[in-house]
């Protein structure tokens, strides 16, 4: 592969970011799939739309589903940003190992377990992730002031 992308930081970033972002599509299309299972829609031209009369109302598995794919995307993108910028200042191998598998799979584990209602799990997956990023902010921030 030439270009970029030949880049070790690089690759593992872009791969990583794919992988978040494939997550993140699939918490919305199974948001989508419950709700069309349980009719549960999100405004009245959804109802409309399928024929049934209704206004928006809220379901338990619906709203978890849908918190689930609300945090994938309020996670992945300050991951996908700050880890291209961590991707540019060519980290050490173990950092870039860390990071751009660390995060994808806590991420996953963090939908696991909100998923599956586990609590402290679902916490630490959280705090994983989040700590990543924050270790690549800062990681990025000195590299490029010093």
């Amino acid at each position: 592969m030439d270009g970029l992308l030949s880049q070790p930081g690089l690759q593992a970033w872009a791969l990583a970011s794919i992988v978040v972002a494939l997550k993140t599509l699939s918490a919305g299309i199974h948001t989508s799939r419950i709700r069309m299972g349980k009719k549960v829609f999100s405004s009245p031209e959804d109802y409309a739309m399928q024929k049934l009369e209704g206004s928006p109302t809220h379901d338990q598995d619906v709203e978890r589903t849908r918190r689930i794919h609300q945090n994938d995307l309020e996670a992945g993108l300050p991951f996908a940003l700050v880890g291209l910028v961590y991707a540019l200042t060519v980290p050490s191998t173990l950092g870039l190992w860390i990071c751009f598998a660390g995060f994808p799979l806590a991420r996953i584990g963090h939908g696991i377990s909100y998923a599956k209602g586990l609590m402290p799990q679902r916490t630490i997956f959280w705090a994983v992730g989040f700590v990543i990023v924050v270790w690549m902010s800062a990681s990025s921030l000195l590299s490029i002031l010093f």
